[in-house]
């Protein structure tokens, strides 16, 4: 499975594009400015972690 810093790089460049609604351009701002681009999730929630497993599953497919 890809790690969850490895899903929030590959999502980070889609903020500005048509591909994230605006929740979810703020989202993955958010968690890329926390986690400073992917490099220290250990304080994301189970809930966040879910979002990121979603969306990255939306827009890249499966996370193996």
């Amino acid at each position: 499975m890809k790690s969850l810093g490895a899903m929030i790089k590959q999502l980070e460049p889609l903020v500005g594009t048509d591909d994230l609604n605006a929740w979810e351009t703020r989202f993955v701002e958010n968690l890329a400015l926390r986690t400073i681009g992917g490099r220290d999730t250990g304080a994301l929630t189970e809930k966040q972690i879910g979002r990121v497993t979603e969306l990255y599953t939306k827009h890249f497919g499966d996370a193996e």
